[in-house]
């Protein structure tokens, strides 16, 4: 199944709620000026989503020590656990570039 169908696919079944905080992680990261690098590591790691997700699940632990709000964390890593959430995230970015 191609990325672009997977993509479609998963859009619809999000929630409103979960299509708004793709939109403030993208947002998040255009304000921080970090969309060529968001670009780049998604593009990279777009075939390993789950992999991707399962590090960050790994890597919790340490986040919270550091991070004010870990439910965020758990959010995206929610998220990118879904084929195509990826490829969500790099067409909100592409389309702020």
């Amino acid at each position: 199944m191609s990325d672009d169908r997977t993509a479609d696919e998963l859009e619809a079944r999000l929630s409103e709620e979960d299509k708004q905080f793709l939109d403030q992680l993208a947002d998040g990261l255009v304000r921080w000026r970090l969309t060529s690098v968001a670009l780049f590591f998604l593009e990279w790691w777009k075939p390993m989503n789950f992999v991707t997700s399962s590090q960050m699940v790994f890597l919790r632990p340490v986040i919270s020590t550091v991070w004010s709000d870990p439910q965020r964390w758990d959010r995206v890593t929610r998220l990118l656990e879904e084929r195509g959430a990826m490829e969500l995230l790099l067409r909100r970015l592409e389309a702020r570039a």
